[in-house]
């Protein structure tokens, strides 16, 4: 009974308007992105290299006039001398020297000499031009993958990992959110409506909840997928950016550790699985308290954004905190982490707890569905409340 059940489920997923609706927006929206952001090429490894110089050029400068002053700032003057000479030796090495050993070399020496600098306080050096120590770790686990895994320095893959990772930022969060809650904020309301046509399956209310949940989440999952696929396609046809051996950086135990392109792609569709269970769950538990579909919606944006508003109330309430991890993305990258200003919100520890969310609420909708059930008069006990 349970597969027929499903089986009818599916085909009234097949019918509804809604639900094609977003199919095409899932299958079109990666491939519209990378259109789009076409325009925007990814800066060269070269280029990069040359600004770093010049702000080096330029931090030189402030600690050239302190540095006979101040005994503090001539420490600091004598380590960025080294730091100088060896970005200027980069640059070498990436263009007539083409030498990528040494330029990882030289990479991996810049690291610890700034992140000395970082403990003598940056002495001397104006604000806006100190390199973050989020920055250093984030070059020195870049640099470290790529000389593990004897990967050039600049490949097609880097073009992959830049418009890729930017459509992944875009569709992360909100409105992956609102993507997972407009299409589930029917999955119970169909049923109470047309309560005489669902009576006809006798089936647990936990096994109907379990068959919606699987129809659901393989409906938007697939096509996430596919659009995905898609657009990927695309953007590997247009740039020429169809290798993924190169790394991304992603966020774990306070520091950075560097993933091949392909093995962050399965971190992150495995989080978004994990979402999708989340939301599907909790589109079940309010269609149950509020029997309204737009409910759904509104409540699900006004949790999200619960954090945000804490925060510009200025009130401290890391328990809101495990609300933002549905941003798979920002998790991943560390961002979220440094937004909210707690270094233990990595890719484990939001997978874990997103999962114990996920049983809490299944948890909750039987324990309503139980209570709903008690509370029905004894002159109809065959009516049921959901």
């Amino acid at each position: 009974m349970f597969w027929k059940f499903t089986l009818f489920e599916t085909k009234l997923l097949l019918k509804n308007r809604k639900s094609w609706f977003v199919a095409v927006f899932l299958l079109v929206i990666f491939a519209l992105f990378f259109m789009y952001y076409s325009q925007d090429e990814p800066v060269s490894l070269k280029d990069k290299k040359r600004a770093e110089t010049n702000t080096s050029y330029a931090v030189f400068e402030y600690l050239d006039l302190q540095r006979h002053d101040l005994p503090e700032v001539a420490e600091v003057y004598n380590y960025h001398t080294q730091i100088q000479s060896l970005l200027g030796m980069q640059l070498w090495y990436i263009g007539n020297g083409d030498d990528s050993d040494q330029y990882i070399e030289n990479g991996l020496e810049i690291n610890k000499l700034r992140l000395t600098v970082h403990e003598l306080g940056n002495d001397g050096i104006p604000e806006h031009l100190i390199v973050t120590k989020e920055d250093i770790l984030k070059e020195d686990a870049l640099l470290h993958y790529i000389k593990d895994n004897n990967l050039p320095i600049e490949s097609d893959s880097f073009a992959t990992n830049h418009y890729i990772t930017n459509a992944l930022a875009m569709i992360s969060g909100l409105l992956f959110l609102v993507i997972v809650l407009i299409s589930g904020n029917e999955m119970l309301i169909y049923e109470q409506r047309h309560q005489s046509v669902m009576k006809g399956f006798p089936l647990s209310f936990m096994s109907k909840i379990y068959s919606k949940i699987m129809i659901y989440f393989t409906h938007v999952y697939s096509f996430l997928l596919l659009g995905f696929l898609v657009g990927s396609i695309y953007v590997a046809n247009k740039f020429q950016a169809s290798e993924f051996s190169f790394p991304v950086l992603v966020y774990k135990n306070e520091n950075f550790i560097a993933l091949s392109t392909g093995q962050y792609l399965f971190y992150i569709f495995l989080g978004f699985g994990l979402v999708i269970l989340l939301l599907l769950s909790l589109s079940i538990l309010l269609n149950m308290l509020f029997k309204n579909a737009f409910a759904n919606i509104l409540i699900g944006l006004g949790f999200f954004i619960l954090p945000d508003i804490a925060t510009a109330a200025g009130i401290h309430a890391p328990f809101l905190h495990p609300i933002k991890y549905i941003d798979m993305y920002k998790v991943l990258s560390g961002d979220l982490a440094t937004t909210l200003g707690n270094g233990s919100i990595d890719y484990w520890n939001a997978m874990a707890t997103l999962g114990i969310i996920t049983l809490v609420l299944i948890g909750i909708i039987y324990a309503v569905n139980k209570f709903a059930y008690q509370r029905v008069p004894k002159n109809v006990p065959l009516e049921k409340a959901f």
